[in-house]
């Protein structure tokens, strides 16, 4: 059987059962054990694959910060940074939606998930802005858009998993991450500040007071010391990923629990039945996308595709457009984690053939999938808002359309310029 049937077949079968609606883990384990007997393998190999897709230990990274977000929304500790982040900046014209874009970065400094940053963030400023004026697409929009930058600000799971796919240094790779997430960032509050100035939308406040923001500083000294801790102990070195997600999850759980006391028995066991799902969820989808990956491999399907994009062109600009084009449809439509295993090493050998560096590389691949979070029919973050507010999907996502146009246009930024993701790992690495 050829290399391009095999491919067919497990492809096929794939996007045959994720259309019937059978979940990605289980649709990745089914196509790869069709692949298996097509390609006259042990089943032994089954198991074998499975296994080894998941033992690496810088995936057990996932589990904490997944749990670690869970936590922080559950505590309540995100109501201080929005309040400090409006009184930075009221006094500018929208302040309070670029203070949902600050509160959002300092939540996903410590939680790295979208979901989980508009849920905590979006809860409390998406009420308050349209209280203040603001138009309920604005509103709805800013939060959902805000918070995709959770899976690029580091800690982010979608850079762990491709530092772990691609054998690059996850360190390198969140430094990279948190240029692409400030370049977002200031992207969305430009947009926010001259939206709400040609709305003529009222001013939160003035220039804040020395004693108004050192108050609220001190209120919000335990949740910007979640932040501190993790990113502080992983850049310093003094932290592996995996053991800064383990003491942001023990930090959040004695603070939340003994300090502010906004923990509960019943909330903790929330938090952890929550993080467990969702984390056995994540790494089952990883371990069935190792077999898929596996099986391509044995059919040479990466020579054969490399072989294929290199017939298309050889100019570097031409593959990163076509890079983009495809991450953004998969990204739109299939599990992040589920296509970073199987795409990536097919792609990065090729992208490095080209001179790319693979740190960069893969920041501009995160970037696309975090895109999807806000793109519809199925972004995460649409969801999360649509809970929020009640209103429909397709309000909903109106709403992110100038946000989305904004990240593109980002998208375009990172990956053309390679020193926006670069500069801190050269920086800081040397």
């Amino acid at each position: 059987m050829t290399s391009g049937v095999v491919a067919l077949i497990l492809f096929g079968s794939f996007i045959f059962l994720v259309v019937l609606g059978v979940p990605i883990g289980f649709a990745l384990g089914l196509a790869g054990v069709l692949g298996l007997v097509l390609m006259d393998v042990t089943f032994m190999m089954f198991s074998q694959t499975l296994i080894s897709g998941i033992d690496n230990f810088a995936l057990l990274a996932i589990p904490f910060f997944v749990l670690l977000g869970s936590i922080l929304s559950k505590s309540q500790m995100s109501k201080s940074l929005v309040e400090l982040a409006d009184e930075l900046i009221g006094f500018l014209p929208g302040g309070l939606a670029v203070g949902t874009i600050l509160s959002s970065m300092l939540f996903a400094t410590a939680s790295g998930s979208g979901p989980a940053t508009v849920a905590s963030i979006g809860s409390i400023t998406i009420p308050e802005m349209e209280k203040r004026g603001y138009p309920r697409s604005f509103s709805m929009g800013v939060a959902a858009s805000a918070g995709a930058l959770g899976p690029i600000i580091p800690p982010s799971i979608p850079l762990i998993i491709y530092g772990v796919v691609a054998s690059e240094s996850i360190l390198k790779l969140f430094l990279a991450g948190l240029g692409c997430g400030l370049l977002f960032a200031l992207l969305m509050m430009i947009y926010a500040v001259i939206r709400a100035y040609r709305e003529k939308i009222p001013r939160s406040g003035n220039l804040p007071s020395f004693k108004r923001l050192a108050n609220l500083v001190w209120n919000a000294k335990y949740a910007l010391g979640a932040p501190t801790l993790v990113l502080g102990g992983i850049y310093s070195g003094v932290f592996t990923p995996t053991e800064a997600g383990a003491l942001g999850c023990l930090y959040v759980l004695i603070i939340g629990f003994f300090v502010q006391r906004t923990l509960t028995f019943k909330s903790v066991y929330e938090c952890i039945a929550e993080g467990t799902k969702n984390s056995a969820m994540i790494m089952f989808v990883i371990a069935s996308a190792y077999l898929m990956v596996w099986l391509m491999a044995s059919a040479q399907i990466p020579a054969i595709a490399a072989e294929a994009i290199s017939g298309i062109s050889a100019n570097k600009i031409v593959f990163l457009l076509l890079v983009n084009l495809l991450f953004l449809f998969i990204g739109s439509i299939l599990d992040t984690p589920a296509a970073i295993v199987i795409i990536v090493p097919i792609l990065e050998p090729i992208a490095v053939n080209f001179g790319i560096d693979p740190i960069h590389f893969g920041a501009v691949i995160v970037v696309n999938f975090v895109i999807g979070y806000i793109t519809a029919p199925f972004g995460y973050n649409l969801f999360v808002v649509k809970t929020i507010t009640g209103r429909g999907m397709g309000e909903v996502s109106l709403s992110v359309l100038p946000f989305l146009v904004i990240c593109l246009f980002g998208l375009l930024l990172v990956t053309f310029i390679p020193q926006i993701s670069l500069f801190f790992p050269e920086l800081l690495m040397k």
